[in-house]
């Protein structure tokens, strides 16, 4: 699976408390420099635990949905899970 997004991670919010390395299924993120950081963001599979877990709510799934030519719409745009 290839995406063009990666997770977002806020260092205004994030408290380095290491929850989504730890529990990233594919070890996207690590800790560089005193901050996590998205280090294989090749290999993300969106499976949100990392967003799941940070408890500032300092990692964001962003992602982008294509409508096919078959729904009347060609528009592309990010969404966020706030968008609902």
């Amino acid at each position: 699976m290839t995406l063009e997004f990666e997770p977002e991670i806020d260092p205004g919010k994030c408290i380095t408390c290491e929850l989504c390395i730890r529990h990233c299924p594919q070890q996207v993120l690590a800790l560089v420099d005193q901050m996590v950081t998205v280090v294989k963001p090749t290999a993300c599979t969106y499976s949100g635990i990392c967003e799941e877990v940070c408890p500032t709510g300092a990692i964001r799934l962003t992602y982008e949905i294509v409508f096919s030519a078959s729904s009347g719409s060609n528009r592309a745009g990010q969404v966020e899970e706030d968008d609902y």
